[in-house]
């Protein structure tokens, strides 16, 4: 199930490498894994003919008709054992050299890495693999990161194809996560743009004037510095979620619903006084359209703190803001 991804980042030149010890031919170094682990316990207990030999270079054929039901029994209790000890160590920061364990099997791999399982495993029965991490000894450059990111994405590595199994990819400092998210923002983006010109577009048909479609997007604009300085000085909130961006949307749209309004409200004004002055129609005009766009305001403010209450961090930073 790793051949396909060590094949990749060879390709690739993604990974660190060392000459295989059947051909001498230089390979990734084979990642630490569930299957490293069942490979290495086959080739001590099973494979006697195999004894002189790299555990990842026995064939898998000999492997798989070593897989019977009693080795796979062992296995899954030695694993257990492994992670019931991992427990322990983990319980508080003593070392394995401090700690008590008591009448518990000493973990047989000299090497375990608790995340070969998932947490539930040590409790399960019958005892099942849920999730695995697989680690795979990487280059860690900009260039090579963003190379395997998008051979993550084309489907390169090996994934589920059909099959009960399946496998997602990153760093261990969350690189993927973070290429995937820009580019979603930036589509995101994107779209924010684009509703900005359908406003703009709207605006000026609506109000046939271009200076008010101008003063209506500076108005939105200056709209992010404020709603910052509340967010970040008054709110005290320092994550600043990309997700906060995407509030473009929303801005956007009330910014040129209050222009409407304003506008609307004077055309009303004028119609009721045709002979008016500018003064008496803004008298007329202004408290009306005031009283309309807080109403709106508010009761979207209110919606969005409403959202507050979810536990999700970035949900709620992008409601209070």
């Amino acid at each position: 199930v790793e051949e396909d991804t060590l094949t990749a980042l060879e390709n690739s030149d993604s990974c660190y490498k060392c000459p295989s010890a059947s051909n001498g031919v230089d390979r990734c170094i084979s990642p630490y894994s569930l299957v490293l682990l069942a490979r290495q316990y086959l080739a001590n207990n099973y494979t006697s003919e195999f004894a002189t030999t790299a555990a990842t270079s026995i064939p898998c054929d000999n492997l798989r008709t070593l897989w019977t039901p009693s080795a796979q029994s062992e296995f899954t209790s030695m694993l257990q054992k492994c992670a019931n000890w991992a427990l322990v160590v983990s319980s508080n920061n003593q070392s394995a050299e401090q700690k008590d364990f008591g009448n518990l099997d000493e973990c047989p791999f000299s090497q375990f890495m608790p995340t070969v399982v998932d947490d539930l495993f040590p409790a399960s029965y019958p005892p099942t693999v849920r999730y695995t991490s697989s680690f795979y000894a990487t280059k860690k450059s900009g260039s090579i990161l963003e190379r395997m990111y998008e051979d993550a994405e084309s489907k390169k590595y090996d994934g589920s194809d059909g099959n009960p199994l399946s496998g997602v990819y990153d760093t261990t400092e969350s690189d993927f996560y973070d290429f995937y998210s820009d580019s979603i923002v930036g589509r995101d983006m994107s779209l924010a743009v684009g509703s900005a010109g359908v406003t703009v577009v709207a605006m000026i048909i609506h109000t046939k004037s271009p200076f008010l479609t101008l003063m209506g997007l500076f108005q939105i604009i200056l709209s992010f510095p404020l709603a910052y300085f509340v967010y970040y000085f008054i709110a005290g909130l320092v994550f600043f979620p990309f997700l906060n961006f995407i509030g473009i949307f929303v801005v956007f749209a009330l910014g040129a619903d209050d222009v409407f309004v304003a506008v609307d409200k004077w055309k009303n004004a004028r119609h009721e006084l045709p002979h008016g002055t500018t003064e008496q129609v803004a008298a007329l005009a202004l408290p009306d359209a005031a009283y309309a766009m807080l109403l709106t305001s508010t009761t979207t403010a209110a919606a969005f703190f409403a959202t507050a209450i979810c536990p999700v961090g970035p949900i709620v930073c992008f409601a209070v803001f």
